[in-house]
């Protein structure tokens, strides 16, 4: 319900046998509730009604600042509900620190949406009390650091100044991916930060279960990853408006024993570049167009 705006407040606190409520993408923000008829951002009053839930186990819920992030994510009782977490309309924030979102082991979907001044998506890289460098920690600890082992769906649209979404090295197990009209995405994984992992061999592949990969209307992406990865359970690729995209991260045994339908506009098909030839008839017959 993206027009509902308010909830009465104590109206959630009085379901007292409330096990599951989900304002998921809707116009009801963790910032948002109802005082004596009049809209307050008051953050605090909705988290305490929330947290006053004794069955409460599911919990769908949209954030509209870093404030109420951090205060949301402070609930030691909300984060193990939290299944579904959309964050939209950030206004004011160059960047978000997502390492919080690693304590919360239910996370299932992660909508990142309307955040135009949002220029990264953070992550300490510091392990087990000793401080290092991003590429160091990623050498040493991505095989087994599993900090968003539940996330399995993630939306990202119109986050204008966004250029990569590095920190999905530690999301295992993500089965869909939407990446939608974000101006300055530049790569997915991006090789900046990684970097010295792929030149010391370091066996990283993202996107292990990954089914569906959909990316709409960016202009300046280049590289979804560095090198071709075994993509053992993709089943559709869509490219759409991505004109600089010239690579897929394929090779003639990504897709072994299934065949992945990928969409997109004849045009920037006919300029895909292949690993070698065997990739290529590999793939050819796996081109569905989209209309123009």
């Amino acid at each position: 319900m993206p027009q509902l705006s308010s909830i009465p407040e104590q109206l959630i606190s009085s379901l007292s046998m409330l096990q599951v409520i989900d304002m998921f993408n809707s116009g009801i923000s963790e910032r948002t509730v109802l005082k004596d008829g009049i809209l307050s951002d008051d953050n605090e009053a909705l988290v305490q009604e929330l947290e006053s839930l004794k069955y409460l186990h599911g919990l769908g819920v949209s954030v509209t600042s870093a404030s109420a992030f951090k205060r949301l994510l402070s609930s030691d009782k909300l984060r193990s509900c939290i299944s579904r977490l959309c964050l939209k309309n950030f206004n004011g924030s160059s960047s978000l620190n997502l390492t919080s979102l690693s304590n919360v082991k239910c996370l299932l979907s992660l909508y990142i949406s309307n955040c135009g001044s949002l220029e990264d998506l953070e992550i300490d890289w510091a392990w087990e009390g000793k401080e290092t460098t991003e590429s160091n920690y990623l050498n040493s600890k991505v095989s087994s650091h599993n900090s968003f082992h539940s996330l399995s769906w993630l939306g990202v649209e119109r986050c204008s100044r966004l250029k990569d979404l590095t920190w999905l090295v530690f999301a295992p197990n993500l089965k869909v991916l939407l990446i939608t009209s974000c101006d300055q995405m530049q790569e997915i994984i991006g090789t900046g930060k990684c970097g010295e992992s792929a030149e010391n061999g370091e066996n990283l592949s993202p996107f292990a279960k990954l089914q569906v990969l959909h990316l709409d209307d960016l202009p300046q992406l280049k590289s979804i990853f560095w090198k071709a990865l075994p993509f053992i359970y993709l089943n559709t690729i869509y490219v759409d408006s991505c004109p600089l995209l010239k690579k897929l991260p394929l090779d003639a045994n990504s897709a072994k024993g299934h065949r992945i339908v990928i969409s997109g506009q004849t045009e920037w098909w006919n300029e895909v570049e292949w690993e070698d030839e065997a990739t290529q008839n590999a793939f050819l017959p796996c081109f569905v167009p989209i209309e123009e």
